[in-house]
Order: structure tokens, then sequence, then C-alpha cells
């Protein structure tokens, strides 16, 4: 019987866990929506390549995802944002 029992303990355990014995986080819903963001922001880059491939390098280059979402520009090559053209 108490064999049985830490079997079936062991078992849920291991369901809860991944390597290392990290909690897992597949299927949590702050993970789909880093996968949900990370997606979004793929086709949004993809889409601006369709019309300045330029741009959508440097933000491939300098937009970075994972737990959290950071735009981090190279110092050495400084970027000038125009966003409406000069009157």
């Amino acid at each position: 019987m108490a064999r049985a029992e830490r079997d079936s303990l062991l078992d849920e355990i291991a369901r809860d866990t991944g390597l290392g014995g990290r909690p897992r986080t597949g299927g949590s819903s702050q993970e789909r929506a880093r996968v949900a963001v990370r997606k979004a922001i793929t086709t949004g880059l993809d889409r601006i390549a369709s019309v300045d491939e330029s741009l959508a390098r440097h933000l491939r280059t300098s937009v970075h995802t994972g737990l959290t979402c950071w735009y981090d520009p190279d110092p050495e090559a400084p970027v000038a944002w125009v966003l409406y053209p000069p009157d």
C-alpha cells in the first residue's frame, strides 16, 4: 500500500517538473503569452521587411525576446528615428 502511494506521488511530481527538477512551463498561460508575443513580433518584422528591409534588419538585431522583451540597439551604430517627414 505505501509503495503504491509513493509511486503515485512520484508520478505526479514527475508530471509537474521538467529537466533537472525545474518547474514545467509549457502549458502555463505565461508561456503561451510569451510564445504569442514572439510570434507577433516575428510576423510584424516580416511585414516591415516587405516595405523596408534595412529597418527590419535593424529591429531583428535590436529587439530581444524571452521572459522579457527589450530594444537594445548597437551603440556603435546610432539610429536617428524620424517619425514624420520634415515640413
